[in-house]
């Protein structure tokens, strides 16, 4: 209950000196007489001195608003204690001590006579806890529920302080286990709270007779037919021997597994299974050990874990019809990524090779294609065939610089139907070509290098045949030619989609020229344009431009199922406004949801999913009524149960909190005190606290309609005497 405010103080501020006002007013007055000395008709003295004292007062008024005046009101009120009382609603209060369940010591506790005064005079905020502090009205047995999937104390304390600081928190009540699952450790948060904690313990703080799965530990990327390490920890308490299988599964599949002969007492095992994945794509494992008669409880005796097999290295091919300082300039740049392995083929003279030639398994094998000034006249029309093949049946993107010895018939004959444009007509004789970007294409991601749209026609010129080109539908014109500062429809990149595949082609080349430009991004626009490119050939659209996502692979049963998204459009720039809606399944159980826009193209929703095992999820954006992307994607509830992996009461740590911060210690089976020591603490007062208000008279609009309302008495009066 706050207590009635007293009035402390009144001000008045204006923007300006009040003097300066009284001046104006001064002046107001004079203006006013010197108006009606003399009137005709001439009017009697009393009329006078009321329509001087109405357009002062108008005028004043006005002189008034015009300073902006506040009025500063400042009182005090006194606000009672309060006491915070947390409460630990999470998993493992379920845990049972000496064959009583922590649940029930619980549900005494907020029936016991020392919980229903534990507040006095003061005021009481009861909060339930388990990975964040939810605040309640008030908290009885029944609306305990422990089913919080994790233990976060130091979150629950921050927000606590965050929620009561100012309204005079001087006391805290923290009923827990003391063993917290998630966040940093409490005590540095309990110490910052300033006020005491008085902590309720509960459990006990000897060792549970378990055996369960304590870590796992891989990494989330492995590599098709390489070995993956798994490193395993087991841990068991209270048996006297006995033997424990652990197996590391994929599906129902036994990969690996090793029998460990228990210990009596407290022990840790450690091991290593290893992982030979077989195929690509995202797996789910499994480290299991066996239920072993008489332990706490089997909930903790796996562990899941997703790995994603890739290829290894990226790799790009490089077919080049002779040296050239563009397939330099390609390979230095791709070098630079240590994520591409390339390969360079270049031709020799009548179809040899520097080296050896590249076969079909080379082009199979290609995450991408590059060719340069390649096909020659002298080219092997069975490479490009090979090429085509590839494109054709594993989609492989493919990339083209020419060059003056480019044989576009033979080019023509075997890739024409991946070729973004139609030759007119192809010439030899070649020529110097400003790069222009068309206003559509300037947010292409290709051209996303931070160089303006009208910086690109500045840099030094390419060189391209006099060959003529014409774009075919489907395809987008990137960059066209300017010559002469005369600009021409004829394209110089071009990109095109066409069967899930992508083909990105110049009709220009000496890209190395731009090198030269030091001016322009230091040098190194043909290399973001380069990387640019691979990462648009190599990248899929469905997955680049819409992302759906768990914020982990594993939640708990009764956590809630937080999926996030991130949509783009195709210049790859985030989007608003899209409709983002998945379908989550569980064999015939199906659920939809439809993810909620928080700005910069993220999306987020939040599923209440009670029933245990794995998902699967798809989902899409549409806006106006246009598909924008798909993604798909899968986890598991209630199988991680970090809540029973440690079952000890934290005698240690809920003794530092207590000591700490200047409050006391007891277990939840003796509680008698607990109001006394709240109550008694000398901080444990209500506080005075100040408040201040503005009340900004110039914005109040009955103080215009008064000036206006003088105004017009005077009008009144003067129409009344014969003056208007």
């Amino acid at each position: 209950m706050l207590f009635s405010p007293l009035l402390m103080s009144i001000a008045l501020s204006l923007s300006a000196s009040v003097a300066l006002l009284l001046l104006f007013v001064v002046v107001a007055l004079l203006f006013s007489i010197w108006v009606y000395r003399h009137t005709i008709p001439e009017i009697t003295r009393r009329r006078k001195i009321i329509l001087i004292a109405l357009r002062t007062l108008a005028i004043s008024v006005l002189l008034f608003l015009l300073f902006e005046p506040v009025l500063n009101l400042e009182s005090s009120e006194e606000v009672p204690p309060r006491v915070a009382v947390l409460i630990d609603d999470s998993k493992s209060m379920s845990v049972e001590d000496a064959g009583v369940a922590r649940a029930e010591r619980l549900r005494d506790f907020v029936s016991n006579g020392e919980y229903d005064g534990i507040e006095g005079d003061g005021e009481l905020s009861p909060y339930l806890f388990a990975g964040k502090a939810w605040p309640m009205q008030s908290v009885t047995a029944d609306s305990l529920r422990f089913t919080g999937a994790e233990t976060d104390i130091s979150r629950t304390l921050q927000d606590v302080y965050d929620a009561e600081t100012e309204r005079n928190l001087r006391s805290v009540v923290l009923v827990t286990d003391g063993v917290f699952t998630s966040g940093k450790n409490p005590l540095y948060a309990a110490r910052s709270l300033g006020v005491p904690v008085h902590v309720v313990a509960v459990g006990d703080s000897l060792e549970k007779k378990d055996v369960l799965i304590s870590r796992v530990l891989a990494n989330s990327i492995a590599y098709l037919e390489s070995t993956l390490p798994v490193d395993v920890t087991l841990r068991s308490a209270g048996f006297p021997g006995g033997q424990a299988r652990v197996r590391l599964l994929e599906g129902r599949k036994v990969l690996a597994e090793q029998t460990i002969a228990l210990k009596p007492g407290v022990n840790e095992y450690p091991m290593q299974f290893v992982y030979t994945p077989e195929a690509e794509g995202v797996r789910r494992l499994v480290v299991s050990v066996d239920p072993v008669e008489g332990e706490l409880t089997a909930k903790n005796n796996s562990r899941s874990f997703f790995v994603k097999v890739l290829k290894s290295k990226m790799n790009v091919v490089i077919v080049a019809g002779a040296p050239s300082p563009d397939v330099s300039l390609l390979q230095r740049e791709l070098r630079k990524d240590k994520n591409i392995s390339t390969q360079l083929f270049v031709e020799k003279a009548l179809g040899a090779w520097y080296d050896e030639a590249p076969g079909a398994q080379t082009f199979t094998d290609a995450d991408c294609i590059m060719l340069v000034g390649y096909p020659t006249h002298s080219g092997n029309a069975g490479i490009l065939r090979q090429i085509a093949l590839a494109v054709d049946e594993r989609r492989v993107p493919l990339m083209i610089v020419p060059s003056r010895q480019l044989d576009y018939r033979v080019l023509r004959d075997e890739l024409d139907a991946w070729l973004p444009y139609d030759i007119v007509q192809a010439r030899v004789d070649e020529t110097e070509v400003f790069f222009e970007v068309p206003q559509s294409s300037s947010g292409n991601p290709i051209l996303t290098t931070g160089l303006p749209a009208e910086a690109w026609s500045k840099l030094p010129p390419l060189f391209k045949t006099e060959s003529s080109f014409r774009a075919r539908a489907g395809s987008e014109v990137l960059g066209t030619m300017k010559l002469n500062n005369i600009s021409f429809n004829e394209p110089l990149l071009l990109s095109r989609k066409l069967n899930r595949s992508k083909v990105l082609v110049w009709t220009a080349y000496a890209l190395w020229r731009w090198e030269l430009a030091y001016d322009v991004l230091n040098g190194d626009l043909p290399g973001l344009l380069i990387s640019n490119a691979v990462r648009w050939l190599t990248t899929r659209e469905d997955d680049k431009q819409v992302r759906i996502r768990p914020v982990k692979e594993f939640f708990d049963s009764g956590e809630e199922v937080v999926l996030i998204g991130q949509v783009y459009n195709e210049s790859y720039e985030p989007v608003d406004g899209a409709a983002v809606s998945v379908t989550v399944k569980r064999g015939d159980e199906e659920r939809e949801l439809l993810l909620s826009p928080e700005g910069s193209g993220r999306y987020s929703g939040v599923l209440d999913i009670t029933a245990e095992g794995e998902y699967s999820y798809s989902g899409e954006a549409v806006l106006d009524s246009r598909s924008l992307g798909k993604d798909n994607g899968r986890f598991s509830v209630g199988e991680l149960n970090i809540e029973f992996q440690n079952t000890r009461m934290n005698n240690i740590l809920l003794r530092q909190i207590a000591a700490e911060t200047g409050g006391s210690y007891r277990v939840i089976d003796d509680v008698e005190g607990l109001a006394a020591a709240v109550q008694g603490d000398a901080g444990f007062v209500e506080m005075h606290r100040a408040l201040k208000s503005d009340i900004q008279l110039w914005n109040i609009i009955w103080l215009l309609a008064l000036a206006v309302l003088l105004f017009a008495m005077e009008w009144y009066i003067r129409k009344q005497a014969g003056l208007i």
